[in-house]
């Protein structure tokens, strides 16, 4: 988790999200609150907000999430049903546990002058990414939606990492949120699919400038989010999405979750799920990056 910035800021692009087998959107149906025990309270963030902000924005609810908007009522409920809503009951499905037990503000501007307008007056932002971040410090994520959903289901993730594996290794952290900006959620089930990283993880193969595996379990956050963050970015996604393909993703994640005290990097417990030496891993491993293709 980036501990040492306030906030970190992704450059993303090229986003999809595949809700095939989802219910449509209908605006009688959304089911506001998750069937948990853990209650929000709105009120004051919401009254905080309408002393900072003009009467064009609107205020919807959804599980932790305060979503502010200056789309329609309509456009914001869609949003809030086939991304958050989806992307929420996905990932506690058999992969997340801990829920967030605070309210996290969720901007969702409609273009790109309101967004970057905003970012700047409410919390002094003038240098952001053009599709949006999430801001651990003050529990907010703010996005140009206009750019499409990718980006807010990769900063989704990074929220509920934060209350779920508060300890996680940069790589992973960012693998994981990486693998989901495109990404397909049917029947409960999130799945990343290839994007628009992959060729910088060939051609670090094919020019013989690839990294090992291990090597990148133990790359720190100043280093991650360096001058090379474009390759660790895809070299950390695809390994999670190897891992996905082999069926793997899920008993790794938990098993590295609750026991990450005996290896914070997490390379004891892939050894382990795959039960061979990484050195093999990472030769299966670029063989089969090499054979992905990415139109």
């Amino acid at each position: 988790m980036l501990k040492s910035i306030l906030y970190s800021i992704i450059l993303l692009m090229f986003f999809e999200i595949n809700l095939s087998n989802c219910n449509n959107y209908n605006e009688n149906s959304i089911d506001r609150f998750i069937n948990d025990t853990i209650s929000y309270s709105y009120e004051l963030k919401i009254e905080e907000f309408k002393k900072k902000l003009t009467n064009e924005f609107i205020y919807e609810t959804y599980s932790c999430f305060l979503v502010i908007t200056n789309l329609t009522k309509k456009e914001a409920n869609k949003i809030i049903y086939n991304t958050i809503a989806n992307a929420e009951k996905c990932f506690y499905n058999d992969f997340f546990s801990t829920r967030p037990n605070e309210v996290i503000s969720v901007f969702l501007f409609k273009d790109e002058e309101t967004y970057k307008y905003w970012a700047e007056k409410l919390y002094g932002d003038s240098e952001v990414s053009y599709y949006g971040y999430y801001k651990p410090s003050e529990k907010v994520i703010l996005m140009n939606i206009s750019t499409g959903g990718g980006t807010l289901v990769h900063e989704l993730t990074h929220v509920y990492l934060r209350f779920d594996f508060p300890e996680i290794p940069v790589w992973l952290n960012e693998g994981l949120g990486s693998l989901y900006e495109r990404c397909s959620m049917s029947n409960y089930d999130i799945k990343g699919l290839v994007n628009w990283r992959l060729p910088s993880l060939q051609n670090s193969i094919i020019n013989k400038k690839y990294k090992s595996l291990e090597y990148l379990f133990n790359v720190n956050e100043e280093e991650f989010y360096g001058e090379n963050s474009g390759y660790y970015y895809a070299q950390a996604r695809y390994f999670c999405y190897y891992m996905q393909e082999l069926g793997l993703l899920k008993k790794f994640y938990k098993r590295f979750r609750n026991n990450y005290k005996e290896d914070s990097t997490g390379l004891l417990f892939i050894e382990e799920i795959f039960n061979k030496k990484i050195e093999l891993i990472d030769e299966d491993f670029t063989k089969w990056v090499m054979k992905l293709k990415y139109n």
